[in-house]
């Protein structure tokens, strides 16, 4: 399965509910995948009404930039978050009346940047964070059909591969070189390429370390969106994908230097996906578990 059908099956299982209508964003040319510009501004005025309010702050000042067309290589693009397969759109959805579906409270704050200490520029950012159960929340939709490489900047290599470094790695030289690459194979994944984003991982990682007493426990959550189909081939595709991205979470989380370096700072990790026909309030009834440790 490719991208482009994934988002065909989610913009499918919209369409059945709100009708074709309610897509296409027309800029120089249309984009399908896309809801329209009346239909994402009547999300945006609901996001904008005194009980989301602060959460679309958050969102018209993360660093993200979600809210507002894009300038790209060939033109103007449309708002992230107006994809039908927008990450941070289904966060918020997931997310935006409670996570009581993760175990934590009322409060969420979402675009939540998590400094790794001595390391400057833009922070991590984190799609969402849980403070009554110190949870960090990083969501996923149609992101898994990118291919994945870790590929780090060169700033981060004493955190890796530095004397004393929190995942038990060997101490090696510092290359003379602006980024580094390292092999998936190192944290249990013998692929050239990943469904998952490990490189953004360890920096989610090392952002959470940075944050909080070693002592204090904490959580990292990956957050996944599976959407469900009447097709059965669709369905059976789908549930392949998500089976090979279970596969490599379950061996990262699972990988000695992973495991040394959550058990040095007490952070656990999980992996759970919304299971619905469309992006909606997360709850342990439309919640399937994928890898825990």
């Amino acid at each position: 399965m490719k991208k482009k059908q994934f988002d065909a099956i989610i913009k499918q299982n919209l369409s059945t509910i709100y009708g074709e209508a309610c897509f296409g964003y027309v800029l120089a040319k249309v984009y399908d995948a896309y809801y329209s510009r009346e239909a994402f501004g009547a999300f945006l005025s609901e996001m904008q009404s005194e009980k989301y309010a602060p959460y679309y702050q958050a969102y018209a000042k993360g660093k993200g930039s979600e809210l507002k067309e894009q300038p790209g290589k060939y033109g103007v693009t449309p708002p992230k978050m107006a994809s039908v397969a927008s990450s941070s759109r289904f966060c918020y959805l997931a997310l935006r009346d409670g996570a009581s579906g993760l175990g934590g409270g009322s409060r969420v704050q979402f675009e939540h940047a998590c400094r790794i200490q001595g390391i400057f520029g833009t922070a991590p950012q984190l799609d969402a964070y849980i403070p009554d159960k110190n949870i960090y929340v990083e969501a996923k939709c149609h992101e898994i059909f990118d291919l994945h490489t870790i590929k780090m900047a060169t700033k981060y290599w004493d955190y890796l591969y530095g004397r004393g470094n929190d995942f038990g790695l060997p101490v090696l030289e510092r290359p003379d070189t602006d980024t580094f690459v390292i092999p998936a194979a190192v944290f249990g994944i013998d692929k050239s390429h990943t469904l998952f984003d490990i490189k953004q991982f360890l920096c989610h990682l090392l952002g959470i370390a940075s944050q909080k007493h070693r002592a204090e426990e904490a959580s990292l959550v990956y957050l996944f969106f599976k959407p469900k189909t009447q097709t059965e081939d669709s369905r059976k595709e789908i549930d392949e994908v998500f089976l090979r991205l279970q596969q490599e979470i379950t061996a990262l989380f699972r990988s000695a230097h992973i495991t040394a370096f959550t058990a040095k700072h007490n952070i656990a990790l999980s992996a759970i996906a919304e299971y619905a026909e469309v992006m909606e309030p997360l709850t342990t009834q439309n919640t399937i578990s994928l890898v825990s440790v």
